[in-house]
């Protein structure tokens, strides 16, 4: 099961416990026992040592890199890590924690890794949903600006119809006052002739009147 270390992966190597001047075979030893059996052993060896959890850490891979800087010498060397009269037996054990604490050195680095990895995942996570957040925001600010658009073309189309609107109700006042007009000066000159031919027929009984008395 992993565990999700929020904030500062690194915090539990500054936990203040007090440190020894010097380290001892016996405490080296206690490490590398110790990191054979648990992939993330520094809390509690720091516990039983006396040391922080970083200065285990350390030491560890002090004791990592001379074991492995002092194998890989001898290897190029041709020759062994122990004096010739050296027993068989301890050649070999010596090898086997060679291997053992290249072994515990990579589950070590492994389980850095997982812990740098579970630090990571939540912030890229974070960093997903904000992205997420953003297009979302971008999305809502598009529509906006669609309905934005669609509202004035509306309040423009409204206006246009209702100058059109304003224009045919205007034409419509203007021809009933034309047709008013139109109808007034027909009944006017309607009376004019009337009185036209009042007139005339006045000038008749007047001339009919003025030839009667001549006779």
């Amino acid at each position: 099961m992993k565990v999700v270390i929020k904030g500062n992966p690194w915090a539990f190597l500054n936990q203040g416990i007090v440190r020894e001047e010097k380290w001892t075979p016996s405490k080296d030893q206690t490490i590398l026992d110790m990191a054979k059996k648990s992939s993330n052993p520094w809390g509690e060896m720091s516990s039983k040592l006396g040391r922080s959890p970083s200065a285990c850490l350390g030491r560890y891979e002090d004791l990592m890199k001379e074991t492995c800087s002092e194998h890989v010498a001898f290897k190029r060397r041709g020759t062994s890590p122990r004096p010739i009269e050296e027993s068989g037996f301890k050649r070999s054990k010596v090898a086997g924690q060679v291997e053992v604490c290249l072994s515990s050195f990579e589950q070590t680095l492994q389980h850095l890794r997982e812990e740098v990895y579970a630090t990571i995942q939540p912030l890229s996570q974070a960093n997903l949903m904000l992205e997420q957040q953003i297009k979302e925001r971008d999305e809502r600010i598009e529509n906006l600006q669609k309905m934005l658009e669609n509202i004035q073309s509306q309040l423009q189309a409204s206006k246009e119809k209702k100058r059109q609107a304003s224009i045919v109700e205007l034409i419509g006042k203007h021809q009933k006052c034309l047709e008013s007009l139109e109808m007034q000066l027909g009944e006017a000159m309607s009376e004019q002739n009337t009185a036209a031919e009042t007139i005339s027929s006045l000038r008749q009984d007047i001339n009919a009147d003025k030839d009667s008395n001549s006779d």
